[in-house]
């Protein structure tokens, strides 16, 4: 019998994601940090890139060459570095980069590497993460989703330990700069849970309402959207803060 709760397609929840991710870059680019607003914009935004990672695990079983698909990958990383410094006003490699680390973990789990290689490999990417956007938690996610990928129950235990992991890794930033002990702060503990309800919400409109197929229309449009979107909507918002803010 057909689940008539499987409503959305792969497209429809990546431009659900494509809106949240604009909302947490409005508060990091033209918010004051602290408001409550911008508070809520950004902890939208999380939504984003774990529904992006899920896909990029489905992409790389679903993708006719994985050669071409990391090529695109890294050409838009290095298209929308220069958007993203302009953007944020640090020095960080973008999230494209980081989504290109979790492709390159894929293909080394599925190489011809001993264990040992592979162990040592997968974990050097890891660090090499942190130069990044979304450091750490996207290439750990990106193993979960392999080795999970086909089996309901072992992706929701996935999901649970990623929302677990992304609040440990979340809470030490959200905690005053002279607490000793950031677990124990209220408020950090507080914003740590704040920040993983979107990802909770990604795991249960995947998990639910994802009907693991992609839209019949507009299919060029929809493969290169997120590609050029993510550069150009980068320097739109930071034209406004800077000729207009």
């Amino acid at each position: 019998m057909e689940k008539n709760y499987k409503i959305l397609n792969r497209d429809q929840i990546k431009y659900l994601a494509i809106v949240l991710m604009t909302f947490n870059h409005i508060a990091h680019i033209l918010m004051t940090p602290g408001t409550v607003v911008y508070e809520v914009f950004e902890d939208m935004g999380y939504f984003t890139s774990i529904t992006m990672c899920y896909f990029l695990v489905e992409g790389y079983f679903y993708t006719h060459s994985k050669r071409d698909y990391a090529k695109r990958l890294f050409l838009f990383a290095l298209i929308s570095e220069i958007p993203y410094l302009l953007a944020m006003g640090y020095f960080q490699l973008n999230v494209i980069f980081t989504f290109l680390i979790c492709f390159c973990i894929l293909l080394l789990l599925d190489s011809r590497l001993n264990k040992i290689q592979k162990i040592l490999s997968v974990l050097g990417l890891i660090l090499l993460s942190t130069l990044c956007d979304c450091a750490l938690i996207l290439p750990i996610a990106t193993i979960l989703f392999k080795f999970s990928r086909g089996n309901r129950k072992e992706q929701i235990q996935a999901w649970i330990i990623m929302c677990a992991v992304f609040f440990v890794l979340n809470v030490p930033g959200y905690a005053p700069v002279d607490a000793p002990y950031p677990f124990l702060s209220g408020y950090a503990l507080l914003h740590g849970f704040y920040a993983i309800i979107s990802w909770i919400l990604a795991g249960i409109v995947i998990q639910v309402f994802y009907n693991g197929k992609k839209s019949e229309k507009y299919v060029f449009f929809n493969k290169w959207l997120f590609y050029f979107y993510y550069p150009v909507h980068l320097l739109v918002l930071w034209s406004i803060r800077f000729f207009l803010l």
